[in-house]
């Protein structure tokens, strides 16, 4: 294992250097300095010395959590919310959240600095998906993480999640129950592995029921683009007995367009057309009618997130390394019987 005077011989400069730039007090040295510090700790292989660091304890009670970055998006109350139950549950075993961001699409640099720090002792991911370049370098790096979200199939490593899948076919179900047969899908693009998962489970239930699903009926695109009223402006042209009178979405604010749409084409939402919503976001709460939805217990997932990592830290073994937790339906206004055709 190299030592901190090998790093500081290697790149030229003084021990108390390489110090400065490890516990990240990059204001007593140049920009350059850092980086030619940090480069030469990650090839040589370098990580500090925690336990004398920490008053021989081998851990700093510290877990790493990316603070999310919105590249445009849809609003992301859900992620605020998970972030205050995660403190909680990393709290109730003795460790404290260390956020941080990293540039949008270039997170790898920023999670090897902290790892070369050493003031972790794991990290929390979320908001995976496919391709995902933060979970092959942590399980390359053997760093302790667990993560809120699946990512690529082949990749085996302990992740807690909402059962999206199960929780559309529960939507399906229920609308099915109220006497729906035409339910029509409103979702993300295909680039979104939950969305995925969500429309997985629309089609797993439409099958199961031997409903039909014509093209027309799916919908998906960006949030805040025209997809939605384009494909209400189209069933509106439809014979009335070929319209959908329900519609299912991939998140409450997709739902909330979709109602704003409905509307425009002369719906009245939980009466000629029912909407369910996913994510129980307050604004559901507030929108006239009250919006049908499906909500995360986001309260379980953290605490089985940090259970799940605990026991990792403390080598204790635990079962199962993913977890799935199905979600709740919340009946509102949005949804009621169809109409008479």
């Amino acid at each position: 294992m190299p030592t901190i005077k090998e790093v500081a011989h290697e790149a030229g400069v003084s021990i108390a250097t390489v110090s400065y730039v490890l516990n990240n007090k990059t204001d007593m040295v140049s920009a350059e300095t850092a980086r030619i510090v940090l480069e030469t700790a990650r090839r040589l292989g370098y990580r500090p010395n925690v336990t004398a660091r920490n008053l021989q304890s081998s851990r700093t009670g510290l877990i790493g959590y990316a603070w999310h970055t919105l590249p445009g998006e849809e609003p992301h109350w859900l992620m605020d919310r998970f972030i205050y139950y995660l403190a909680q549950a990393a709290e109730a075993v003795n460790h404290h959240l260390l956020t941080f961001t990293h540039p949008y699409g270039d997170s790898i640099r920023v999670y090897d600095e902290l790892i070369l720090s050493g003031r972790l002792d794991g990290f929390i991911l979320s908001e995976t998906n496919t391709g995902d370049p933060r979970i092959p370098f942590l399980l390359d790096k053997q760093f302790p993480f667990v993560s809120f979200g699946r990512a690529d199939a082949d990749l085996q490593f302990p992740y807690v999640d909402t059962d999206s899948q199960a929780g559309l076919r529960i939507a399906v179900e229920y609308l099915v129950s109220l006497g729906h047969r035409r339910i029509a899908f409103c979702g993300w693009n295909t680039d979104s592995l939950t969305g995925n998962f969500r429309y997985a489970g629309y089609r797993e239930a439409m099958a199961a029921y031997e409903l039909p699903v014509p093209p027309h009926y799916i919908t998906r695109g960006i949030y805040g683009d025209e997809h939605i009223p384009t494909a209400f402006a189209y069933w509106a042209t439809l014979p009335h007995d070929q319209q959908p009178t329900a519609i299912v979405t991939v998140s409450d604010y997709v739902a909330i367009a979709a109602i704003r749409a409905a509307e425009q084409c002369g719906h009245r939402i939980g009466d000629t057309l029912s909407v369910v919503g996913f994510d129980d976001s307050p604004v559901g709460r507030y929108v006239t009618p009250t919006l049908t939805t499906l909500r995360q217990p986001l309260r379980a997932i953290t605490t089985a997130l940090m259970t799940m990592l605990d026991a990792t830290l403390q080598k204790t073994p635990y079962e199962p390394p993913q977890r799935l937790f199905a979600p709740e339906l919340i009946i509102r206004a949005s949804s009621g019987a169809p109409q008479p055709d």
